[in-house]
């Protein structure tokens, strides 16, 4: 009797000695304005992800469901980087760095400029800013937890600078 309350308490010890840090499971990302983090890159610089989406994207929605909810992805977002979500469709005008950016028609002046790739603008797009606010990467795509953890750290941790992504990639694995 004593040996198996010995053995279960043992357990309860043992996992209660992971030093992992958590993230509690109803803290979510802090979603900023473009002239929060405008304001806050003044006194405190951090790198800048900006999740480019639209209201009727379906792989949009995903992100914002499963992939932004995953404590993993909340963690690394909240250590490494100031948060930014906008609408591609906003008729809201932005100003950036001094300039004002307005939506001219369907598609935001704002979005067009930061989010677009050699093959034009999709969504969702995260792009992604080091701390002096110059872009690094737009990353256009849906992805999943595990794989944005990678692109998250990839970016957070300074690896684009030294190696490819494929080459990181593959040395995550």
């Amino acid at each position: 009797m004593k040996f198996s309350q010995l053995v279960i308490f043992s357990v309860f010890i043992i996992l209660g000695c992971n030093t992992k840090q958590k993230v509690n499971s109803n803290q979510k990302i802090q979603w900023l304005s473009i002239e929060e983090v405008e304001e806050k890159m003044k006194s405190q610089p951090k790198k800048v992800l900006i999740d480019i989406y639209t209201d009727w994207c379906g792989p949009c929605k995903r992100m914002s469901k499963y992939t932004f909810t995953n404590p993993e992805v909340i963690r690394i977002i909240t250590e490494e980087f100031y948060a930014v979500k906008f609408n591609a469709e906003s008729k809201e005008d932005v100003t950036f760095f001094k300039k004002k950016y307005i939506n001219k028609g369907r598609t935001h002046d704002f979005a067009i400029q930061v989010g677009s790739t050699a093959s034009g603008l999709s969504y969702p797009t995260i792009i992604y800013f080091n701390e002096s606010f110059k872009k690094i990467q737009a990353v256009p795509g849906f992805y999943e937890s595990q794989e944005f953890t990678l692109i998250l750290k990839y970016f957070g941790e300074n690896n684009y600078k030294n190696m490819s992504y494929d080459t990181y990639y593959k040395s995550q694995r």
